[in-house]
């Protein structure tokens, strides 16, 4: 690897932190606004990181960095793996697609056992009494059943959502943790995952 100016080394420490702190890598408007430079300056110091051997980067994904090595709060790459973070889903594409890729989330091996995990950004204030605040990330294992009470992420029209399922014997429907917002009762949906984990950034901005 090539060696690095005292500016690039910052930035790829940032990035490295971030990272560790976060479980997810900064966006380009986040390590800009960081050093007080416009997105354009970082996106050439990152091209040079790239060159370097130091950073790899997936096309298009807003979170797609990786740090190419172990930094100081890092677990051995052995230990963890990286599991998809999906974007907001428009009406009629299906959520889990590889187009629809905003980034990727760490997660320990073995930690849930042998299932499919992703991850989703929340949007919204429907469950802030669960403890679920618009700009989350919620760690979902794969799964379309669930229990009387799991938090869940459903599907209604194609739309996914982050609700608490209630199984009634009469019905099955999906319950908001916020008092402003209803319940919803009266639509089809389909469970597509369980909330097991939640992701949050101590300071966004």
């Amino acid at each position: 690897m090539d060696n690095l100016t005292d500016k690039q080394q910052r930035i790829l420490n940032f990035i490295s932190d971030y990272s560790a702190d976060n479980s997810f890598p900064p966006t380009l408007k986040e390590i800009a606004k960081k050093f007080g430079v416009t997105i354009g300056t970082i996106q050439d110091h990152v091209n040079a990181l790239k060159q370097k051997g130091h950073l790899e980067r997936k096309k298009d994904i807003a979170r797609g960095f990786r740090v190419v090595g172990l930094s100081k709060k890092s677990s051995p790459a052995s230990s963890a793996r990286l599991i998809p973070l999906y974007g907001n889903v428009a009406a009629g594409e299906p959520i889990i697609a590889a187009d629809n890729i905003q980034g990727y989330v760490t997660m320990e091996k073995g930690k849930s056992g042998h299932h499919i995990h992703f991850a989703l950004k929340v949007k919204g204030e429907s469950m802030i009494d669960s403890g679920i605040y618009d700009g989350d990330i919620v760690i979902v294992r794969k799964q379309d059943a669930a229990e009387d009470g799991d938090i869940v992420i459903a599907l209604i029209e194609d739309e996914a959502t982050v609700k608490t399922l209630r199984n009634k014997r009469i019905r099955a429907y999906l319950e908001a943790s916020n008092s402003r917002y209803k319940s919803i009762i009266d639509k089809p949906f389909q469970v597509i995952g369980k909330v097991i984990e939640l992701r949050r950034a101590y300071a966004r901005g």
